[in-house]
């Protein structure tokens, strides 16, 4: 009888534990920096009709649990999911302390959805990620390594065609959060740095030059950055808050 009993409890716990809805995991393990909505399946396999992840707005997102990834103390998933606009694919793992790490990152996204200072200042292009790691915690990046590339970025300010294709290289050492800008193409010669600070400031610091053959109006924008070097480079500084 005892043996029955024992039996009946195992798969009792074996069917709860892989029928275990996603609706109650969420409310009881989701970090603060993840919000869903429109949650149905089980903590397994799963889906959400929207929500925010690191401030970013997803939607018709879908994730699949990676058992093996328990040992290692994380609540780890397979995602897919779309922003409001182009498509996101990563490796979501939940630590004990809250954060929220994205591995092998591949998605795109419409570079003025990226921040309302890009909409005020209509700019836009085809922004696309590849991150190995992005680990966001208390909705600050922390811990980084990957890419961003802005193809086709368009700046009305300063002209009024396309100035070319632009990529930034991020990776994190004793934990400060550093990236290298440059040019792939266009008719700006960039070359510079990113540093974003725990503080949640960052800065951008380089060099720029307008390309032979650039649209004039390129180059009297470049002017109000001042008197350019002998190799015709004038310096450029944004500061912000994250």
């Amino acid at each position: 009888m005892k043996r029955y009993v024992f039996a009946g409890l195992l798969v009792f716990a074996i069917v709860l534990i892989v029928s275990f809805p996603a609706r109650v995991a969420y409310r009881l393990f989701a970090p603060p920096d993840l919000s869903l909505s429109g949650i149905s399946g089980s903590v397994w396999s799963g889906t959400a009709s929207e929500g925010l992840a690191g401030g970013a707005y997803i939607r018709d997102i879908s994730w699949r649990l990676r058992p093996a990834d328990l040992l290692t103390g994380k609540l780890a998933f397979s995602t897919t999911s779309r922003p409001a606009s182009g498509s996101m694919e990563t490796d979501v793992a939940v630590g004990i302390d809250g954060s929220l790490t994205l591995s092998n990152l591949a998605g795109s996204v419409p570079l003025d959805l990226v921040h309302p200072a890009f909409q005020r200042a209509g700019i836009s292009g085809d922004l696309s990620m590849q991150f190995e790691k992005l680990m966001i915690r208390n909705g600050l990046p922390v811990d980084v390594k990957g890419s961003v590339t802005v193809a086709n970025m368009y700046a009305p300010a300063l002209s009024a065609a396309t100035l070319g294709d632009y990529q930034a290289q991020f990776v994190t050492n004793d934990g400060a959060i550093s990236g290298t800008v440059e040019d792939l193409s266009g008719v700006l010669d960039v070359i510079g740095t990113i540093a974003i600070s725990p503080d949640r400031s960052y800065s951008l610091v380089g060099d720029v030059a307008a390309r032979p053959g650039a649209p004039p109006s390129v180059e009297e924008q470049l002017r109000f950055l001042g008197s350019a070097d002998d190799r015709g480079f004038r310096q450029f500084r944004f500061e912000g808050q994250l």
